[in-house]
């Protein structure tokens, strides 16, 4: 989903409209006395990209303000965070089983599915989806967003904007450089956060040059896809390790083990491959390339503004 900006506001002050939108849905999200899988997982995905939207504005709000802000949203999709975990380690089964057919199906100790099933029911649960009870989240991203539309946002217009996204491309690029020469989960892990933080803002920007914007987001969103898969199988590895001592009378979990290596092997791969063309260029560049799209854009208002102007200066 990507949102309309508007050409007469400042732009930072039509991120923080964004911003709001995003933290309103996923308190809507969450409104329910009861919740699904489905909300929950929207109401997180609307509050990560709240996050990465906030990161945007870092440059125009009080240092106070984006940090207390930043943490708050942190906390409150912790418990969300946990709940949708425990699914995607079961989603995560069916995806090696997928693309492994019967040798995965035949690697996987039968009581591990039935373990999987019990903590995501749990996890579930302390989220507030079965216990009757008006989840404490929506309120706490009401109170978030509230204050959030009374912050000081200055008119920096693109200078702000642009100092954050340089921030956020940066970021990728140095942790994709570590990841490559240490390729360790938490590096990879990391990568997958910077890019997905890149990902999301590009969503907010991406009228301002939607077919140059949209293409750069798709790939990185399917660099997000790599790398959470890497992630989720990461996190599978050691749930099967911890429980393996619990599973010794249904078979060895080597088997199981050498699949996710493989999987995950063949993730890296496409990573890097697709991250190299992603950050390929100085941090410096890609926010002028930015910046070059935004002042194309405003010139649309003038055309738009100007008698007889028409629409010369249409982006295609």
């Amino acid at each position: 989903m990507t949102h309309e900006l508007s050409r007469s506001q400042d732009l930072s002050h039509e991120v923080q409209r964004v911003l709001l939108e995003q933290m309103e849905a996923a308190e809507s999200d969450l409104a329910g006395s009861r919740l699904s899988e489905a909300s929950i997982h929207r109401a997180r995905k609307a509050l990560k990209k709240a996050r990465a939207t906030l990161r945007l504005l870092r440059e125009s709000v009080p240092d106070s303000v984006y940090r207390r802000e930043n943490h708050a949203l942190r906390d409150i999709a912790r418990p969300l965070s946990a709940a949708r975990d425990a699914t995607v380690l079961i989603e995560t089964l069916g995806k090696l089983q997928k693309l492994y057919g019967k040798a995965a199906t035949q690697s996987i100790p039968p009581p591990l599915l039935d373990t999987l099933k019990g903590e995501q029911s749990r996890a579930h649960h302390s989220a507030g989806g079965s216990n009757g009870k008006r989840p404490a989240a929506s309120g706490q991203i009401r109170t978030v967003r509230q204050r959030l539309a009374r912050a000081r946002v200055a008119e920096n217009s693109w200078d702000g904007v642009g100092t954050a996204l340089k921030r956020a491309y940066r970021n990728g690029r140095r942790a994709m450089k570590h990841a490559r020469r240490t390729p360790e989960a938490e590096g990879l892990h990391e990568w997958r956060k910077q890019s997905k933080h890149l990902w999301y803002q590009t969503l907010v920007l991406q009228p301002l040059w939607p077919g140059m914007v949209e293409e750069l987001g798709d790939q990185l969103h399917q660099l997000s896809d790599y790398l959470g898969d890497d992630h989720d199988l990461v996190v599978l590895r050691q749930k099967v390790a911890q429980l393996q001592p619990a599973f010794k009378d249904s078979g060895n979990s080597g088997a199981l083990l050498a699949l996710i290596d493989r999987c995950r092997e063949r993730l890296q791969e496409k990573a890097f491959l697709l991250g190299g063309r992603i950050y390929d260029e100085a941090p410096k560049d890609f926010v002028a390339r930015f910046e070059h799209y935004w002042e194309r854009w405003r010139k649309e208002k003038v055309a738009h503004d100007t008698p007889g102007g028409g629409r010369s200066l249409a982006v295609r």
